[in-house]
């Protein structure tokens, strides 16, 4: 694939992984498409949230004025023009080791190519839609010449996690499973079956949340689109919870509207237990 020509970095440029070639396994990343006057305002509260600093910033002025910044499972996307109708359907970013290698991966699953491969600076993209109808951008990084990488973030404590949430219901939610466990090139780390009104069922594979549910966790609030792992719901900083969740909270489970005004699901991290196929 060609090489992106040589260029002047912007300002506020910074990536802690320049190459995503030593990644081992693709990163999965939720989008959340913000004013650009409200970038900084909101990488402040996603490092709040998780304890953990932004990995990279990337001003791309050619590529329609995006500013992009990544802090733990969120790519925060801040657009000097409007924002497209498939930017704003696409779910999730997808940060690849290889953008042909994976490409070449993903379409016998049944992925769709919607957009084909093209260079940007920070290296590489294309665009899919996932047999479940899931809209996805993949991102290949390679550094730009003389780019050095930013020191990484410190390592958080994980008393909060942040995840990227899906909400099917139980008749689908093995399956569903089994195809993110390939999309992803990972295996489910953990699962839960939380008490409660309603048969819910958990599986967390890598940084993404599958709940199966037909409760209102599925009915109701297919808004939520992250979940947080926390034993101190309370305390997380911005966030209120939602009026309409009152009668189903539980303390272990809550839904919560975070300070920039995303919907999250808040699960107690004591309910998980590791997955028996993959030990601990």
């Amino acid at each position: 694939m060609p090489t992106a020509p040589t260029t002047t970095l912007p300002d506020r440029w910074f990536r802690t992984t320049p190459d995503s070639s030593h990644l081992t396994r693709p990163r999965l990343l939720a989008r959340s498409l913000v004013d650009v006057a409200r970038l900084d305002d909101n990488i402040r509260h996603y490092e709040q949230l998780t304890g953990i600093a932004g990995d990279l910033r990337m001003p791309i002025p050619d590529f329609g004025g995006l500013e992009l910044a990544a802090v733990d499972t969120m790519l925060l996307i801040a657009s000097a023009r409007p924002f497209t109708p498939i930017q704003r359907q696409t779910a999730y970013s997808v940060i690849v080791p290889s953008l042909d290698a994976e490409l070449e991966r993903l379409l016998p699953t049944g992925t769709e190519l919607l957009e084909p491969p093209e260079t940007i600076l920070p290296g590489s993209r294309a665009r899919v839609r996932f047999p479940d109808g899931s809209i996805a951008e993949l991102v290949e990084h390679r550094p730009q010449p003389g780019e050095v990488a930013a020191a990484p973030p410190a390592a958080p404590d994980r008393t909060v996690r942040l995840l990227l949430r899906k909400a099917v219901s139980r008749a689908a939610f093995a399956d569903t499973v089994a195809l993110y466990e390939t999309l992803l090139d990972a295996t489910v780390a953990e699962r839960a079956r939380p008490e409660g009104p309603y048969e819910t069922e958990l599986a967390r594979i890598g940084d993404l949340l599958i709940v199966g549910t037909d409760g209102p966790e599925y009915t109701r609030t297919g808004a939520v689109r992250l979940a947080v792992l926390t034993s101190a719901p309370r305390e997380l900083p911005g966030a209120q919870p939602l009026a309409y969740d009152a009668a189903q909270a539980t303390s272990r489970h809550h839904v919560m509207r975070l300070q920039d005004g995303w919907r999250a699901e808040l699960w107690d991290p004591a309910l998980f237990t590791p997955d028996p196929a993959v030990g601990t």
